[in-house]
């Protein structure tokens, strides 16, 4: 059984090898326990002979309450177990760590790159950090949490100047009667939540805030000040949530774009994520510029609301997307002003429902 484990991860190790020297891709994760330090000494070696640098991340849990609350909250729902009952899938991992433990050896190489995390967060100890990529992943690890949250996305009400990205114009009429109904369908899915979790775990939810994050368009904090009429409720401008700069196709269709720039809108086809037309921004763009916003939602422990234009929405969909989403599909997502979306990040992945808008009466 352990020379059959021992082949299958070198297999694997082999498999990121050729993704990150030949691939084209810059980051991999290998998930497995590596417990003994001979062992991450010879994945460390083999590494660095391709100048591929590894960081290892060692999580150390010693309150076990915080064990059980993980493996109830975060193991059962892995594919090791996703068809198991939750109290026998959380005796069988107790039962894994307790046959690990006897092997087990806690890194303290000081040549090696390692991360430590110890009680979900409560302290980290981190050693031999080398680069921008490494010093991200240390970042994004402080940020990390087990909390229960959910985050909701819905676009900015129509403006009384739809097409133009400069002008910033007010809501329109329609656009300040969706943000009345956008209103009523969150509170409308929260209440159902709460009443949810009440019947499931006892727990009442119903003091929760919910925090709205808006850019600063004029028609998107105009929709999020409809919420902040209700209790529980703090409403943020966000800068980095402005939608993507058209540049010179400001109030331009797709059909006049190519008239008017033919081999600019050929270039597009090719790669319409990293393809800038003049004085606009890309999606890539975006997408780097939204980064700190993503995150800062990795770091919440609140409901989130996001109020922003589709073009920013569609990015931080394609972060939290339940599947992998190439590149090439993201400037295409649609997030019309019939729905919202509803995130529910997870341990293996994050849970998805787009939930309809539906028009109350006056």
């Amino acid at each position: 059984m352990a020379a059959a484990r021992t082949q299958a991860e070198d297999s694997c190790i082999e498999d990121i090898i050729e993704y990150l020297t030949t691939g084209g891709g810059q980051l991999a994760i290998f998930d497995a326990s590596n417990l003994r330090a001979a062992r991450r000494r010879e994945i460390y070696d083999r590494f660095e002979q391709h100048q591929i640098r590894p960081l290892f991340i060692e999580y150390i849990c010693e309150n076990e309450a915080i064990v059980d609350e993980n493996i109830r909250k975060v193991k059962i729902s892995s594919p090791d177990y996703i068809t198991m009952d939750p109290d026998l899938a959380a005796t069988d991992f107790k039962q894994r760590i307790a046959r690990m433990q006897p092997y087990y050896e806690t890194i303290e190489d000081s040549d090696s790159s390692f991360i430590k995390l110890y009680n979900v967060g409560e302290h980290l100890v981190v050693n031999n950090i080398r680069g921008y990529l490494q010093s991200r992943v240390v970042f994004y690890m402080m940020n990390l949490h087990i909390s229960d949250r959910t985050i909701y996305l819905a676009r900015s009400g129509e403006s009384s100047n739809e097409g133009s990205y400069k002008a910033d114009a007010p809501l329109s009429e329609t656009g300040h009667k969706y943000a009345q109904n956008l209103r009523d369908a969150i509170y409308r899915r929260i209440d159902e939540r709460n009443q949810q979790i009440l019947a499931k775990t006892g727990v009442d939810t119903s003091q929760r805030t919910l925090k709205v994050w808006t850019s600063t368009h004029v028609k998107s904090y105009q929709t999020a000040e409809y919420f902040s009429q209700h209790g529980h409720v703090a409403v943020r401008r966000r800068m980095l949530l402005k939608g993507l700069n058209p540049g010179v196709c400001e109030n331009l269709s797709l059909d006049q774009v190519r008239e008017k720039f033919p081999s600019e809108y050929q270039s597009y086809l090719r790669d319409p994520y990293h393809h800038r037309y003049s004085l606009a921004e890309s999606y890539h763009d975006v997408s780097v510029r939204l980064e700190p916003v993503i995150l800062e939602l990795e770091r919440e422990r609140d409901d989130i609301l996001i109020i922003a234009p589709e073009s920013a929405l569609r990015c931080i969909y394609a972060y939290f997307a339940p599947q992998g989403l190439p590149d090439s599909l993201i400037p295409t997502l649609a997030f019309p002003r019939s729905i919202f979306v509803e995130l529910t990040p997870t341990a293996y992945g994050c849970k998805e429902r787009r939930i309809g808008i539906c028009p109350t009466s006056d």
